[in-house]
C-alpha cells in the first residue's frame, strides 16, 4: 500500500454519477472512507446502494465524477483493475462460489492461481480462515453440501484469503433464511473489531447500529443524509430517513446501539 497522510480517506468518491436509460442510478455521490472504519449504506431498494458499491471496484462505470482508492483512480483507463480488485475484497448476495470445488478449494485458488503463492502456503492460509469463520469441519464439503449461512462465510473466508486492504458487502445476508443470518453478521463483526475497513450495504438495521462508525442513508440515488449510527437511528434530520426507518419497524431506541 503506498503510504498517504493519516487524514486522507482511504477510500474517495466525488460528485459519482450513473445513468441506466432514464434512470439515474447515482446522482452525484459523495463519500469519504478512513482506514478502519466501518462505513454501511442503507436505504430503500434501488435507490443507488449496490451500484455505488459496483462502482468502487469497476464492476459497474460511471457517467461522470471520481472514485479514488487509496490515491488511484478507479476508473482511469491506465488503472490496473486486476490489481486493483485484489486489494477489494468483495462479498456478493448470492454467494458466487466455484460448485466443482470444495470450500477449501474455493478459498485456496485465488491465492495460488493469483498471488502465485505455492499449493502448500495457499492450502494452510485456506485452513487458517476457514477456521476462522467457523467452518473448519465443513473444509472438505462442496457448495451444495453446505447451508446457505456456511456458503456465504466460505465467500467472506475466500476474499480474505486475497488479503486485501477493504472489504465491500453487497446485501451478504439478503439471500438467506433468519436462522443463519445472524452466524455470517457474526464474522463481519468480528472482521470490523479487527479493524477491516468496510464497506457494507445492508437492510440490516441492527447490525448497522452496532457495528458501522458511520451510516450513509441513500434515497433516488443520493446520499440523503450520513452520521454516525446514534444520530441516524435515534434522531435522524432527514423526513424522508425517519419515513424509511419507521416502514422497516425501527422505533429510535437506544436498545440496539447496545454492544
Amino acid at each position: 500500500m503506498t503510504q498517504r497522510p493519516q487524514s486522507e480517506p482511504i477510500l474517495h468518491m466525488s460528485d459519482v454519477r450513473k445513468r441506466y436509460g432514464t434512470l439515474q442510478a447515482l446522482d452525484g455521490v459523495s463519500l469519504d472512507v478512513k482506514a478502519g472504519e466501518v462505513v454501511c449504506l442503507i436505504g430503500p431498494s434501488g435507490s443507488g446502494k449496490s451500484t455505488l458499491l459496483r462502482s468502487i471496484n469497476a464492476l459497474e462505470t460511471i457517467d461522470s465524477g471520481v472514485v479514488r482508492f487509496d490515491g488511484a483512480d478507479v476508473h482511469a483507463k491506465t488503472t490496473s483493475l486486476r490489481h486493483l480488485r485484489q486489494r477489494m475484497g468483495m462479498v456478493f448476495q448470492n454467494f458466487e462460489l466455484f460448485p466443482h470445488m470444495t470450500a477449501l478449494g474455493n478459498v485456496s485458488v485465488g491465492p495460488h492461481k493469483i498471488l502465485k503463492l505455492d499449493a502448500e502456503l495457499s492450502r494452510a492460509r485456506a485452513e487458517q480462515l476457514l477456521h476462522k469463520v467457523g467452518l473448519s469441519d465443513r473444509m472438505h464439503m462442496r457448495p451444495a453440501e453446505l447451508s446457505g449461512g456456511q456458503q456465504q462465510r466460505v465467500a467472506i473466508a475466500r476474499a480474505l484469503a486475497m488479503q486485501p486492504d477493504m472489504m465491500l458487502f453487497d446485501e451478504p445476508t439478503s439471500a438467506l433464511d433468519p436462522e443463519t443470518i445472524g452466524e455470517v453478521l457474526s464474522v463481519m463483526k468480528q472482521l470490523a473489531d479487527e479493524g477491516m475497513t468496510m464497506v457494507v450495504v445492508t437492510h440490516e438495521m441492527t447490525f448497522a447500529a452496532r457495528v458501522a462508525n458511520r451510516v450513509a442513508v441513500f434515497d433516488r440515488g443520493k446520499i440523503i443524509e450520513t452520521g454516525p449510527p446514534k444520530q441516524i437511528f435515534e434522531a435522524p434530520t432527514v423526513p424522508r430517513t425517519q419515513e424509511f426507518l419507521k416502514h422497516l419497524g425501527w422505533d429510535g431506541t437506544s436498545a440496539a446501539l447496545q454492544q
